[in-house]
């Protein structure tokens, strides 16, 4: 297998004589897949189960009310396997530095959900992480369902204590490695009575959401990358701060599928995979574009609406006048902050150009100081009070339930 081919990244091998033991795992990671997962997704294949019933199953594991129901269908031996693998913590797994990362990410966590676009964008340069999506023919439809699904899903992992076994964060970051086994099926395996595929080819393009991706996502996109964000934005962790986030989002990545000799044990390994990433030459293809176009045009939705739904009535023409004017500001602004935390070689050849725009950044930084040390004074109320109106915000947004005294667990 070429790496250089399959990532598109020219220089891997130069890259390599640099990072030779790291770059090497990564290669390896580009054939792999997730056995846990794929074994569920195969015997429910041979046994005419759809991927909804999969999901209703993950559910009711949780439901104390339908785990017991005789009605119930029965679950796959695998799918019983890998819920009790990911119901066993790793011996390195801490609840309370994992809840500690939490309220640490929480503290921000509408700044933190901004960063969700560039966490995107960040997986949208490489050729392997858009493969799939023109493989199912998602290239640029449902963008805004895609964004706003992420969107929910790194919420409801990252609340405080969501992502212990059976809460609602260990169930969706279990649903989203059923889907991503799912996918990884349905390009791969032979259909039809000629058995021809559905033209995903394995030596070139390497395993679909391999276990490669699958940590720069996690460890690079959801993790390193934000945390670059916030620090640009004027957002200040500890040290203690980001190693907690980082297990945090190990915990995830675990629970997600990734292989734990891949995942970065601690906040200088994840900073140094982040770095020897952005060393790869990535040549992004006109896939890239599409994407990054449709999320500039339709990944976003006007503040505290979600779906044309707001949380009080707003006329349909009042929202799409709006939109007409606010919106070519909006992808505009957008476009130009992203370039800050994109190598600009790779910005341009994904259609983001640079503009005085991205000093939007510079201007806000004051704003969000001055908002830290307000709450380091009490002003705001408690870190916890602070956490669950950071929570309530962000979920009430995004169209999710909110509940009250969401920060319990972390007390």
């Amino acid at each position: 297998m070429d790496a250089a081919a399959v990532t598109g990244a020219r220089n891997w091998e130069a890259v390599r004589t640099r990072h030779p033991e790291l770059v090497d795992r990564l290669e390896v990671g580009l054939t792999q897949g997730d056995p846990l997962a794929d074994a569920v997704v195969v015997e429910a294949r041979e046994r005419g189960m759809s991927f909804s019933t999969l999901v209703d199953l993950l559910e009711s594991h949780a439901d104390s009310e339908t785990a017991d129901d005789p009605d119930r269908i029965e679950m796959p031996a695998s799918m019983r396997r890998l819920l009790q693998v990911t119901s066993t913590p790793p011996t390195w797994f801490d609840a309370a530095f994992a809840a500690s990362g939490a309220r640490a990410w929480w503290r921000f966590g509408t700044l933190q959900s901004s960063t969700l676009y560039q966490s995107l964008i960040y997986g949208y340069k490489a050729q392997g992480f858009v493969r799939p999506l023109v493989a199912t023919g998602r290239l640029g439809l449902g963008t805004r369902d895609r964004v706003q699904s992420t969107a929910r899903w790194v919420a409801e992992a990252t609340t405080p204590g969501a992502m212990l076994p059976g809460n609602p964060g260990w169930i969706a970051t279990l649903r989203i490695r059923l889907l991503h086994a799912y996918i990884r099926d349905a390009l791969t395996h032979p259909r039809g009575a000629d058995g021809e595929d559905q033209g995903w080819d394995e030596a070139a393009w390497g395993v679909p959401i391999n276990q490669t991706y699958s940590v720069m996502t996690i460890s690079c996109g959801f993790l390193a990358l934000p945390l670059l964000v916030a620090r640009d934005l004027g957002i200040h962790y500890s040290s203690a701060e980001r190693e907690a986030i980082t297990h945090l989002w190990r915990w995830i990545g675990w629970v997600i599928g990734v292989d734990d000799d891949l995942l970065p044990a601690n906040h200088g390994e994840a900073a140094d995979l982040f770095r020897v990433a952005a060393e790869f030459e990535l040549e992004p293809d006109d896939s890239s574009k599409v994407l990054i176009k449709a999320l500039l045009h339709e990944g976003y939705d006007l503040p505290g609406v979600v779906h044309g739904a707001a949380p009080i009535p707003v006329p349909s023409v009042l929202v799409s006048a709006l939109d007409a004017v606010t919106g070519p500001i909006l992808r505009s602004s957008f476009a130009a902050i992203s370039t800050r935390w994109v190598e600009r070689p790779v910005a341009r050849r994904m259609g983001l150009r640079r503009s005085p725009l991205h000093h939007l950044v510079d201007v806000a930084r004051p704003a969000i100081r001055l908002r830290e040390i307000i709450r380091t004074t009490g002003l705001l109320g408690s870190e916890s009070a602070v956490i669950e109106r950071e929570l309530r915000t962000v979920r009430r947004g995004l169209g999710m339930e909110v509940h009250a005294g969401q920060t319990s667990l972390t007390r």
